[in-house]
């Protein structure tokens, strides 16, 4: 029981720390909007609040027992991440 909340606490200060990291990349890129590299901050902010919500609902799942949370979890993540990262790759292609 030890080593489950164990895990629950570190998914919630992980996916805590993620988010404030992604909020703060956000917030970077919206006020240097001029600058070529404001957009790949943008989808890496948009990524770090994804990955924050993600974690929360993984650690909610597990610690009140609720398969919803984790399947909701496990996909939105994956297919968040998924997403981003073609957008991501199409704005490095263009910056080439």
């Amino acid at each position: 029981m030890v080593s489950h909340v164990f895990v629950v606490v570190l998914l919630a200060l992980g996916g805590a720390w993620a988010a404030w990291r992604g909020g703060g990349l956000v917030v970077r890129s919206l006020a240097r909007a001029d600058d070529p590299s404001a957009s790949l901050w943008l989808i890496r902010g948009i990524r770090g609040v994804v990955v924050g919500v993600a974690a929360g609902a993984l650690a909610s799942g597990l610690l009140f027992e609720q398969t919803w949370l984790l399947v909701f979890g496990g996909i939105f993540l994956a297919e968040e991440l998924y997403e981003t990262g073609v957008v991501a790759l199409i704005l490095r292609a263009g910056q080439g």
